[in-house]
């Protein structure tokens, strides 16, 4: 329909292990920032931050995503814990996601501060895509261990949202499933 509707139905999360390099640099990774800086923000709050994770510093996360797995479940195998650490080193380049959310702000409840930071995320994600890599966002129950809490400083009203995995995808293109408008789309009719 328009170039930009097809760039943003062409955007595909990608498996951090087919994300290979080049990453994006540090003017493209602010180019991104910037794109998430103009996500819809009622109250002018910016409850999202990123935190880059340079290459250097990813073998301290390796270790911290160990001990999350570790706080996560104390029976943690070593082999999973190898496993833990080799997330922290999938990917060309790695983007912390947290938030910082007011429970009591008037202007703008809870959930139009969520609105702001998937809107700030999925923003980033198609900057990413514009400039010619892929990304996945990760999770999981390490997410909201002490342990990484500690490591990025997180105070109250701060949560860790997860991490964003960029580079230049290595694999084969493949279409995911996606519902069809007239499937989620209605229209609002207040006689029925």
């Amino acid at each position: 329909m328009t170039a930009i509707v097809d760039a943003i139905c062409a955007r595909r999360s990608v498996s951090p292990k087919l994300l290979g390099k080049p990453g994006p640099s540090v003017e493209h990774i602010v180019e991104m920032v910037r794109a998430a800086c103009a996500a819809p923000d009622h109250g002018n709050l910016a409850p999202t931050r990123f935190i880059y994770i340079p290459d250097d510093a990813r073998q301290s996360l390796a270790e911290e995503f160990a001990a999350a797995a570790l706080e996560t479940n104390p029976d943690s195998s070593q082999s999973e814990l190898e496993d833990a650490k080799q997330r922290a080193m999938n990917g060309a380049c790695l983007i912390a996601v947290w938030a910082h959310i007011d429970e009591n702000n008037s202007v703008a409840p809870p959930r139009e501060q969520w609105i702001t930071v998937g809107a700030a995320m999925q923003n980033l994600l198609l900057a990413a895509n514009s400039l010619g890599y892929h990304s996945k966002i990760v999770s999981g129950a390490r997410i909201s261990s002490k342990s990484l809490r500690a490591a990025f400083k997180l105070g109250d009203g701060d949560i860790l949202v997860g991490f964003v995995v960029l580079g230049t995808y290595t694999g084969q293109a493949k279409n995911r499933p996606r519902p069809e408008p007239e499937a989620i789309l209605s229209s609002w009719n207040p006689d029925i």
